[in-house]
C-alpha cells in the first residue's frame, strides 16, 4: 500500500520527520511539500516539494548533503547519496525499471528490475538531471544541468548531455588533496 503525505504549511519538520518516518516504516511513499528539514537538508527553491517513492529503508542520504525542490527519487532498488552532495532542483532518480525483454507481454511484463543507484561524496548535480537504474557516480563528479545519466561516472569526471558523456575531468591529485583535507562545502 502506498502512503502519500503532503505538508501544505511550513512546519518545524526536524521534529516531525522522525515521527512521520516511523509511521511510514511499512509504507511505500513519502511526499513532502512546503517544508524544510535540517536533517534532510531540503532547500525550497521554486515549488516546495520533493518525493521519495519506494521502501524508505532503501533510501540513504548523508546529513551533509542537500536536496532542492522538485526532486523525485524512486528507491525500490536502493539509493545511497554520500557526503557533501549538492543536488540542483528537479533531480529524478530511478532505481528500478520494467522488464521490456519479456517473452510473454508487450511492452513489458509485471516484473520490476531493481538496480541500486550510488552517488559518491562531494558530487555536484545540476538542475533537471535524470539518473537511471544501476548508475554509480564517483566522488567529486559534476553532472551538468539537464543531463540523463545512464552509465557510471568516474571519480572527478564532469559529464553532460543525453546520454551524459565526459566533457572534462577535475585534476585528480588536486581533487584527492581537497577531499583528504576536508575542503568541502
Amino acid at each position: 500500500m502506498k502512503f502519500i503525505l503532503s505538508f501544505i504549511v511550513f512546519a518545524k519538520i526536524d521534529l516531525l520527520v522522525p515521527r512521520v518516518l516511523n509511521l511510514l516504516a511499512q509504507g511505500k511513499a513519502l511526499r513532502i511539500g512546503n517544508a524544510t528539514n535540517q536533517k534532510l537538508n531540503f532547500i525550497p527553491q521554486g515549488s516546495f516539494d520533493f518525493e521519495i517513492m519506494g521502501p524508505l529503508n532503501k533510501f540513504k542520504i548523508a546529513p551533509t548533503s542537500h536536496i532542492k525542490s522538485g526532486t523525485y527519487i524512486e528507491c525500490s532498488g536502493g539509493v545511497k547519496i554520500g557526503n557533501n552532495v549538492h543536488i540542483g532542483r528537479g533531480l529524478t532518480i530511478f532505481s528500478s525499471n520494467h522488464n521490456w525483454r519479456s517473452t510473454e507481454y508487450l511492452p513489458y511484463d509485471s516484473k520490476d528490475i531493481l538496480k541500486p543507484v550510488v552517488i559518491g561524496d562531494a558530487v555536484w548535480i545540476g538542475a533537471n538531471v535524470t539518473i537511471l537504474p544501476g548508475v554509480i557516480i564517483g566522488d567529486a563528479a559534476v553532472i551538468a544541468a539537464g543531463s540523463v545519466v545512464a552509465h557510471d561516472v568516474d571519480f572527478g569526471a564532469v559529464v553532460g548531455g543525453n546520454p551524459a558523456k565526459v566533457i572534462a575531468r577535475r585534476d585528480k591529485e588536486l581533487t584527492k588533496r581537497l577531499l583528504a583535507g576536508n575542503k568541502l562545502i
